[in-house]
């Protein structure tokens, strides 16, 4: 850490302005003059160009807060430091240089580094990569090397996001491997994350090794913003605290965005519904910055989480419903969040209708990838779960909406 909190914050490998953590908690982002005379994009949307600095009066700004490791992760930063967990400048200051999208934070002047043997190999080479994740799931970046995966290096660039079992939530990894294949049959024309199965080497425990959509093969970052960020919510539980519609609404009114995207959006919605990805929060969306605007990013994340007992409610408000656990999702709840995405009555059934059609794909897909995994009653439970969300929500999409231009016709 260095003496005086504050780091150099660097979008790819422009230094792009500094952030200072004042004695009172405020901090402090300030663009650098030449960043700005070159015309270098905004690091964040709520933090745009401008000579005048950005300040937060509590903490780090939520862009940067969201940076912030979370979980296992956090705390062995944390235990390293030999600091509070919720000293969150300074931990975004010791392992900023491998964030999410292409911004990072460098300490300029570090005067204590990490202890990063921690006397366990997978929170020694997480620590070592000096990057930050979010998700409470052990997780830590990789690289492929030949045919085989190993944790990133210091100063080396990451390609892979290794998760890790999690003794609380079983099979978490073939889950989230079935999930995504499920997604792809499901959504055809969407783009999904990929991922693999495969020994973590120095570790030896397997991990899910998702590839990075924010990195490409030269090395170089592409940016993006969680929800999260984008909304301007701090991370931890304000993740939670927002509906589905608050993302639609955030793509039909921002200049830039395309209307394609709302009706993405609405589509990889209803995948969760359907699938039982409960926990899809604000930080498992997000937006690519790009020449032409913010576009939606692959789709991640995507888990069957409604089949562990604590993961039963919607993580976030659907059609103007809160705390809805997965049985009590209904058809007004999906109309209310296609209104939302600006979408017709004939662009929710034509959508529901290609759900329908694709079912079978999906269930061959989830048969095939859960049998080469050796986890067919993993598989079983998915597809059963699938199964009474549709007859409990989707199935009767059709029937309400003609039900709702019937009552407007009597008007």
């Amino acid at each position: 850490m260095a003496a005086a909190l504050w780091g150099r914050v660097y979008y790819n490998d422009l230094f792009a302005g500094t952030l200072r953590q004042e004695p009172s908690g405020r901090c402090v982002f300030t663009y650098d003059p030449g960043y700005l005379d070159a015309k270098h994009p905004s690091i964040a949307f709520t933090l745009p160009r401008q000579e005048a600095p950005h300040l937060c009066e509590a903490g780090l700004h939520p862009f940067f807060d969201n940076l912030v490791a979370e979980g296992w992760l956090r705390n062995a930063q944390a235990r390293a430091l030999k600091i509070d967990p919720n000293n969150r400048f300074a931990l975004l200051l010791a392992f900023g240089r491998d964030c999410a999208g292409a911004v990072s934070v460098i300490d300029p002047a570090p005067i204590k580094e990490p202890t990063i043997d921690m006397g366990d190999p997978t929170a020694t080479a997480a620590l070592a990569s000096r990057g930050s994740l979010s998700g409470v799931q052990p997780k830590l970046l990789a690289v492929q090397d030949g045919t085989e995966y190993r944790p990133a290096r210091p100063g080396e660039t990451s390609n892979y996001i290794a998760k890790l079992a999690s003794g609380s939530l079983r099979d978490i990894i073939e889950n989230e491997f079935l999930v995504l294949h499920a997604c792809r049959s499901l959504l055809p024309n969407d783009s999904i994350v990929n991922a693999v199965i495969a020994p973590l080497k120095d570790i030896g425990d397997k991990a899910l090794l998702v590839q990075r959509f924010d990195r490409l093969r030269s090395g170089a970052r592409v940016h993006f913003e969680e929800f999260n960020q984008l909304l301007g919510h701090r991370s931890g539980d304000d993740k939670y605290d927002a509906s589905y519609e608050d993302m639609a609404s955030f793509i039909v009114k921002t200049p830039g965005c395309v209307p394609a995207d709302a009706w993405r959006l609405y589509e990889r919605v209803l995948a969760c519904l359907l699938i039982g990805n409960t926990d899809a929060h604000l930080k498992n969306f997000a937006m690519l910055h790009t020449a032409d605007g913010l576009r939606l990013t692959p789709a991640y994340d995507l888990v069957a989480a409604a089949l562990y007992p604590e993961y039963r409610i919607f993580a976030l408000s659907v059609g103007g419903a809160a705390n809805l656990t997965i049985d009590r999702i209904k058809p007004k709840h999906l109309v209310a969040l296609a209104r939302a995405c600006n979408l017709s009555d004939e662009v929710i059934l034509q959508t529901v209708q290609r759900l329908d059609n694709r079912r079978k794909r999906v269930e061959k897909a989830l048969t095939t990838e859960a049998k080469k995994i050796g986890v067919e009653a993993l598989g079983n439970d998915i597809l059963e779960l699938m199964e009474r969300r549709w007859n409990g929500s989707f199935s009767s999409i059709g029937q309400f909406l003609s039900r709702k231009q019937s009552d407007a016709d009597n008007e």
